[in-house]
């Protein structure tokens, strides 16, 4: 049976990456780019919140560490080509 997407956490992390491409380009300090990042962070926990609790202990780990690496990884790349694009590099 396929899973039905999640379109509304998608266009959630489309929204905090948007931010942190924003906050690059108004050169807002990393500390910025930082609490969106966090945001981000919460916002996935939140969204996935009922296929996070239906999983085992390890496996929602696993999951959890790549996912809150992947979202850090993102972040701080669309701040720095947001950076770049302003012209602050």
């Amino acid at each position: 049976m396929m899973r039905k997407p999640n379109i509304r956490s998608a266009l959630t992390d489309v929204v905090f990456v948007v931010l942190a491409f924003i906050a690059g380009i108004a050169n807002a300090p990393l500390a910025y780019a930082g609490l969106i990042a966090l945001a981000s962070a919460i916002a996935w926990a939140w969204t996935r919140r009922a296929a996070l609790a239906s999983m085992p202990l390890a496996r929602r780990a696993t999951n959890t560490a790549l996912a809150l690496g992947m979202i850090g990884a993102v972040m701080i790349a669309f701040y720095g080509i947001g950076r770049a694009a302003g012209g602050h590099l």
